[in-house]
């Protein structure tokens, strides 16, 4: 992702522009920011597995469950994370999640400070939007951060025998599931040199 390099639009000047575009675009702050193309396997596995392991679940409690394609309302931006769970009203017509509950962003290098950021702010923003993963593909580690009344709670897990609960969703989703066919580092801990000090 890059700087604006495009005149400001509103939203619906932004939906006509981007009906047309050969690439993938959020609108953020009033311009189109175009997504980085040819992102690592390892980072379109964890989100196909995301996805197909929420799915069920999602079914099950009259929620749908999207890939990058779906944008989320967050923020005055349009975001376009790597998974969303959609558990407000069927609109065909729709051009969004109606009801966004949990979204997922699979992080990369090239968005990492984004994703912590600003696209974090915008996700928080959001009144449906109970969770956000942030999912690391190259080392086991998820960062969750859980709306609790109205604070967000943020929680780690770094253990392929870790589970994250999704009560939100009547769901549960294992890291065992999130790293399959993948071959994750542990994620580097700090070894404590002075232990009793």
């Amino acid at each position: 992702m890059g700087l604006p390099k495009y005149e400001p639009m509103t939203d619906e000047e932004f939906m006509e522009w981007v009906a047309v575009q050969p690439g993938r675009y959020e609108f953020v702050n009033g311009y189109p920011l175009e997504m980085m193309a040819g992102a690592k396997q390892d980072h379109a596995v964890a989100a196909s597995n995301i996805l197909t392991s929420l799915a069920p679940s999602a079914k099950n409690k009259g929620c749908r469950v999207t890939g990058s394609d779906t944008y989320v309302l967050a923020g005055g931006n349009r975001r376009l994370p790597d998974v969303v769970v959609d558990c407000g009203p069927k609109d065909s017509n729709a051009t969004h999640a109606t009801g966004p509950t949990v979204v997922v962003e699979v992080l990369s290098d090239s968005t990492n400070a984004i994703d912590h950021t600003d696209k974090l702010d915008d996700y928080q923003s959001h009144p449906d939007i109970r969770v956000v993963l942030l999912v690391d593909p190259s080392h086991v580690s998820v960062k969750a951060y859980r709306r609790v009344d109205a604070t967000w709670v943020p929680e780690r897990y770094e253990d392929l025998a870790d589970i994250i609960p999704l009560p939100e969703i009547s769901a549960s989703l294992a890291l065992v599931d999130i790293y399959d066919t993948l071959d994750p580092k542990p994620r580097f801990k700090a070894i404590d040199l002075n232990p009793g000090s």
